[in-house]
């Protein structure tokens, strides 16, 4: 009410200074000094009426604007719930508020394209790549079968040095696997689709399954899998927790011990009967950890850590995933861990399904 009497005051200001004219004139014409009264008392009510019904009219306009600023899921959505006002500064403001409310409207449709353009193109590329990807392991496997020469009965098998190049380039042809499936989901991630489906799983085959696609590279590593209390059903997308839980795996094998260690799964209900009710599972390592420093940015996007930066084995991204997957799936994840005692993911599945539609 001050600002919009404080915005008004010249507008009185030219009022009275025309009442005093029009009292001059009315009595140079003779006009008894009653008759001037009242009409200067009729102009002044006209006056505040007037400025009533004015700050009536834009304090509905602006109040009402300020309740769907605050209170819709998005603010750009504002311009289409309010009504067009009557008085013209209203009028400049909503014209106003329209062409912004376009401009970023239209913003927000091109970005969602690139990103869709983007994803389509990530996809069509991962696709592409794990063609020749996996005839050169096929190549490989070839390569590793025992030779042997046309001449003789007896066979030989190819170098033993020879072979362990064969196996390191196996290798370096599943981290590059590895790496373009992070740059798929990574394309996932970044994208407002909701290109998931939630359904009930056998916590245990999860766990299972993701074992028996990462064995070979633990297997490499010296490190043994161990399962505990995994019969729990959880909702979940399968495919996204698959690559969830092989990052997890990955991660541990990679700051693994020199002589191996072990990656242990374990699970269990917390809350049962309330409306948080929840599984944790539970991926722990017997690596060398993470310091406590480090610990509350393990999931930040490129965050390495010092053992990550010390043996330039780390690009941040797959933990990074860890948390934005589980994120677009309604999951909590967090960690734990201290240097030289292991690091440890919990992933927190809510029991209520209806959680995932809220």
């Amino acid at each position: 009410m001050r600002a919009y009497l404080r915005s008004m005051a010249w507008e009185w200001v030219v009022a009275s200074f025309g009442a005093v004219l029009i009292a001059f004139v009315l009595a140079a014409a003779g006009v008894g000094t009653a008759v001037i009264c009242v009409v200067l008392a009729i102009g002044l009510m006209v006056e505040i009426l007037v400025t009533v019904v004015r700050y009536a009219r834009r304090r509905e306009f602006y109040a009402e604007l300020e309740e769907y600023t605050d209170e819709a899921a998005c603010p750009l959505w504002t311009a289409e719930m309010v009504d067009r006002p009557s008085f013209w500064e209203g009028e400049v403001v909503y014209d106003a508020l329209q062409a912004v409310s376009k401009s970023a409207n239209d913003g927000v449709a091109a970005a969602q394209r690139q990103l869709r353009d983007y994803r389509e193109y990530v996809e069509t590329w991962v696709h592409e790549a794990k063609s020749p990807l996996a005839a050169a392991h096929l190549m490989l496997e070839n390569l590793k079968e025992p030779v042997h020469l046309s001449r003789g009965d007896e066979g030989i098998q190819r170098d033993a040095a020879l072979m362990g190049k064969l196996e390191a380039l196996d290798d370096e042809l599943d981290r590059v696997e590895g790496f373009i499936e992070q740059a798929l989901f990574f394309a996932r991630s970044e994208t407002l689709d909701r290109d998931y489906l939630i359904r009930s799983h056998s916590l245990r085959a999860l766990v299972t399954s993701a074992i028996k696609a990462n064995a070979r590279t633990m297997i490499a590593a010296h490190v043994a899998p161990t399962c505990k209390d995994l019969d729990f059903d959880v909702f979940t997308d399968d495919k996204w927790m698959a690559f969830i839980l092989g990052q997890l795996i990955q991660n541990s094998v990679k700051y693994a011990n020199a002589d191996g260690g072990a990656i242990r799964f374990s699970a269990r209900r917390l809350d049962e009967g309330l409306a948080n009710e929840r599984v944790e599972l539970t991926v722990a390592d017997d690596g060398c950890g993470v310091s406590a420093a480090d610990v509350p940015r393990v999931f930040d996007k490129g965050f390495t850590g010092a053992n990550g930066r010390s043996g330039k084995r780390s690009t941040g991204i797959g933990l990074y995933l860890v948390a934005r997957l589980c994120e677009k799936m309604g999951l909590r994840v967090s960690a734990s861990s201290a240097t030289g005692d292991g690091f440890a993911v919990t992933i927190a599945f809510p029991s209520n399904k209806m959680h995932f539609f809220e």
